[in-house]
């Protein structure tokens, strides 16, 4: 069993809500669909990864959360609370926690072509079980660390569309983005991806970073970038 319906409600009801609009592309992203999503809270990066996740594993896909602001044990509380049973499915194979700054980095090198490949070996081994692959990562880290640098190269190396069946799901604390100085990279991170996801408050938007100028995001999120 993927989940545990009476937990799953009682989450949905101190956590924030999702609007049908956002619920419904989490469900529908597919393989080599590379997303950014962008939140102020924990609660509202909770609420999207871990529907994204609980989706993914109700469709028959391994699942990877490479965790870079909270620890993997926080990440396990969490997705426990939200009704996913880690457990079993770690036990199983179908579930992947991974540490950021151990995924990321090797030593103090980042290197995206290794990343890449990390993500292949996986992909690999989820589809030797006959499963698809969807993942999540967080680089909160990489600004803590001023490794923004690092960051950029990583994530146009992935590129809009990925070259890995898989689908991905980058998440990014504006508070910390903003707080580091690090605003004026918001609008480059955008469009690295295929589709961005906003959320802060009340206010959930999907964006085509194509579409996308600095004034919607500034609207947004009341910050100037």
């Amino acid at each position: 069993m993927l989940k545990k319906h009476i937990n799953q409600i009682s989450y949905k009801i101190i956590g924030m809500l999702l609007s049908e609009n956002i619920r419904d592309f989490l469900k529908n992203i597919g393989p080599y669909q590379h997303i950014g999503l962008f939140y102020d809270t924990l609660e509202g990066k909770h609420s999207i990864l871990f529907d994204y996740l609980s989706e993914g594993l109700n469709d028959g896909k391994g699942i990877v959360y490479v965790c870079y602001e909270e620890t993997p044990d926080e990440i396990r509380r969490g997705m426990s609370s939200f009704g996913i049973d880690v457990e079993p499915n770690e036990k199983a194979g179908n579930l992947v926690i991974h540490n950021g700054h151990e995924w990321y980095m090797l030593g103090s090198t980042i290197e995206p072509l290794r990343i890449i490949n990390q993500w292949n070996e996986l992909y690999q081994r989820f589809h030797k079980k006959g499963l698809g692959m969807r993942v999540t990562g967080e680089v909160t880290g990489f600004f803590n660390e001023d490794r923004v640098s690092d960051l950029l190269r990583y994530e146009y190396a992935l590129h809009k569309i990925l070259t890995i069946p898989m689908e991905a799901l980058c998440s990014y604390n504006v508070n910390t983005i903003v707080k580091k100085g690090y605003s004026k990279m918001i609008m480059p991170l955008v469009k690295a991806h295929g589709m961005a996801i906003f959320t802060a408050k009340d206010n959930q938007m999907i964006l085509e970073p194509e579409k996308t100028e600095g004034s919607d995001i500034e609207n947004l999120l009341k910050i100037q970038i």
